[in-house]
């Protein structure tokens, strides 16, 4: 969004921050020791600050060069906010950094009526300009940030790969499961199943299901070596397995009935349908062993239960030239434009309100989860799907706060490919949000300059709109995004987002 707000000259005056805040010079070591700091403690959120950062600059210099083009009069370029660190002026436009190193703005003049100008500089303002000068301004941002997140797309595509639709490895073994008994490894790629070629994990997760309780032979390709592991497959409880069994559920496995154990799901069938009354029962959920009672006899269904093996997967990266990472990028980035558009009609609708505003009241407390980078759709990105959120953030929109919070995860986790797929996302959704057309968003100006350009053609005399008429709707708009901003930075600092490996 461009500085439309009115601001004395910086040598009239220094604010009562800055004379808090001492010389510059002090604020310069502050800066300058604070990033030093966090670049030797956590370099990924270093990294998260500067290409945020960044991208905020990126977004303002867009305005900036358009304004500058076609001959506004633009007085201020900051890096950051809050007090001066340094400045300099050339021509008429400040430069200069700040102290908080949380985005950019630009000062055009005179971008709405409201504001005083004097009367020699009129003609350089945003207002006094024809329609054909002023779209391009207020466009530039919007479209920097969503140019930049199609290009870091394609970088993600072209530098890392995509996920294979058929080729997957083992990313983790369940303690005493199947696969571990078998031992298999996490990183290795089941690649045959009982001698015939294995393909997708669905496909493979299907054979598993078929040959519950058997013995089958995996062939497995661990860093280019190629082993045959025995396995016998184990089982769990499906859905209408565990309905005989409440309080079991699915994906249970029950070991022990009466103190007899149970290898087999036959077993189990066969001991319920022998015990009349009550009768202890043991099973296993999540790798831990629980004891509960049912009431016998109980009639279990013939096919309630699924082969279970024990491994979660992880696909395996697959690259490509740069014309179809190019392909690859632009399916990604249409679906990360349509899960943008989607989830700020989630955020902002009654119900997406009524949300936020209860996790607030109940200290962030939640039963969602959150995804991590990815675009939610059939071109997945490099790492998406392979970590997840802790169950506190489904659907929540998160500050900048949680943004650097999950970069910074995404980056111990899965390197440069996860933070630039995050980037790209953040840089989408910028663009996005900023052309809402209200104000005081870019696409509230676009709307309004839009507005003039009808009146003024169906009139055909210059027509300018009275903006204190919209300044009630501006200040609803201001007073929402405030408390949304406060609402989400409270959230992501007592109920942060943590994603499991």
């Amino acid at each position: 969004m461009t500085e439309i707000s009115s601001q004395p000259p910086v040598e009239q005056h220094d604010s009562a921050l800055e004379r808090l805040t001492g010389s510059r010079g002090l604020r310069l070591a502050l800066l300058l020791g604070g990033l030093a700091y966090v670049a030797s403690t956590r370099i990924w959120l270093f990294v998260l600050i500067i290409a945020i950062v960044l991208s905020v600059f990126l977004h303002e210099m867009g305005h900036f060069l358009m304004a500058k083009r076609n001959g506004m009069r633009v007085t201020e370029f900051f890096l950051g906010f809050g007090p001066r660190i340094w400045s300099f002026r050339r021509g008429e436009t400040e430069y200069g950094i700040k102290l908080i190193p949380a985005g950019a703005y630009v000062r055009i003049i005179g971008m709405h009526g409201l504001e005083e100008v004097p009367a020699e500089h009129e003609v350089r303002t945003y207002r006094a300009q024809r329609f054909s000068r002023r779209m391009p301004v207020v466009l530039a941002g919007p479209v920097v940030n969503i140019a930049l997140g199609f290009l870091l797309l394609i970088v993600v595509f072209a530098g890392f790969g995509h996920p294979s639709d058929t080729k997957w490895q083992v990313r983790s073994v369940v303690d005493g499961s199947a696969a571990a008994k078998a031992g298999i490894e996490p990183g290795d790629r089941i690649v045959k199943f009982n001698g015939a070629a294995a393909g997708s994990f669905d496909e493979v997760s299907s054979l598993i299901r078929a040959h519950a309780g058997t013995s089958i032979e995996l062939t497995v390709d661990r860093d280019g070596q190629t082993l045959t592991l025995p396995v016998q497959i184990g089982w769990t409880l499906d859905a209408d397995g565990a309905k005989r069994l409440a309080p079991l559920e699915k994906g249970d496995t029950v070991i022990i009935v009466d103190g007899r154990p149970i290898t087999f799901y036959s077993d189990l069938v066969g001991a319920l349908q022998r015990y009349i009354g009550p009768v202890d029962i043991s099973f296993i959920r999540g790798g831990s062993v629980f004891t509960t009672s049912v009431t016998g006899p109980i009639a279990m269904p013939i096919d309630g239960f699924r082969g279970f093996l024990g491994v979660g997967p992880q696909s395996v990266l697959e690259h490509s030239g740069i014309l179809d990472a190019t392909g690859l990028a632009a399916g990604a980035f249409g679906d990360t434009i349509v899960g943008s558009v989607q989830g700020m009609g989630r955020i902002f609708s009654p119900t997406g309100l009524g949300n936020l505003a209860s996790q607030v009241a109940n200290g962030g407390a939640s039963d969602a989860t959150a995804p991590a980078t990815g675009s939610g759709g059939g071109s997945s990105l490099p790492g998406a799907g392979s970590g997840s959120a802790d169950s506190s953030a489904q659907d929540r929109p998160m500050s900048l706060l949680g943004i650097v919070n999950v970069g910074t995860q995404l980056g111990e986790q899965q390197g440069w490919a996860g933070v630039l797929a995050l980037l790209a996302t953040v840089n989408i959704f910028l663009g996005l949000i900023n052309l809402v057309p209200l104000l005081p968003f870019d696409g509230g100006h676009i709307a309004v300059a839009c507005y003039e350009e009808i009146r003024s053609r169906i009139s055909k005399k210059p027509y300018r709109v009275d903006m204190s008429r919209l300044m009630p709707v501006t200040y609803v708009v201001v007073f929402l995004m405030i408390g949304l901003f406060m609402s989400t930075l409270y959230l992501d600092a007592v109920d942060p987002v943590q994603l499991t490996p």
